[in-house]
């Protein structure tokens, strides 16, 4: 009798217990890298989902600045987006002109953004790369810290550009550039405030 109390004690225990008050994250809505190009006129915001294949799992999203395309996202693309894991925002250096500063100034008002995540200038073939294997943004993160350390005055996250252009000294900012021609390559790179 003992025996058969425990028993149905134990059971009531295992199935009861289970994960009823626990959140489950959607790992299919959180956002590692975003890249930032053009095609016709307009401005497409991809967003690469965190994945653990070698294919990165990116959604575009046009839009004609990265808060409008957040917005977007949220709404018609990736409900429950989160971008508490970004990495890498990466902008094709076409039209840095066009997005970079007001993308930046938007970020830096964004509390669940990490301001020590990476950003850096591109050509349209590193944004091709990136989208077709996973490791490619990984070998950009750490070709970035390595041009921090060979450079002191590169700005390679939101936060240090966002100070530089903060700053009421006018000239140039100095920011990473990442190309490809069959392997990653970057350099620091100087641009107008």
């Amino acid at each position: 009798m003992k025996r058969l109390s425990l028993t149905a004690a134990l059971l009531s225990a295992v199935m009861l217990s289970g994960c009823g008050s626990s959140h489950k994250i959607e790992t299919a809505a959180v956002i590692e890298n975003v890249s930032v190009d053009s095609r016709g006129g307009q401005i497409y915001y991809t967003f690469f989902r965190l994945t653990g294949g070698d294919t990165p799992d990116g959604t575009e999203i046009p839009a004609d600045s990265f808060e409008q395309a957040c917005d977007l996202a949220r709404r018609e693309y990736i409900p429950n987006l989160s971008l508490a894991k970004l990495e890498l925002l990466m902008i094709n250096r076409d039209i840095c002109g066009e997005v970079l500063k007001r993308d930046i100034e938007y970020i830096s008002t964004q509390s669940s953004f990490s301001p020590m995540a990476y950003f850096t200038l591109c050509d349209s073939q590193t944004l091709k790369s990136v989208c077709e294997n996973t490791s490619v943004q990984q070998l950009i993160e750490e070709q970035l810290a390595l041009c921090k350390s060979q450079n002191a005055d590169v700005n390679i996250s939101y936060l240090s550009l966002f100070n530089s252009y903060s700053r009421a000294d006018s000239g140039d900012v100095t920011v990473p550039y990442v190309s490809c021609d069959g392997e990653i390559r970057i350099s620091a790179i100087k641009i107008s405030k």
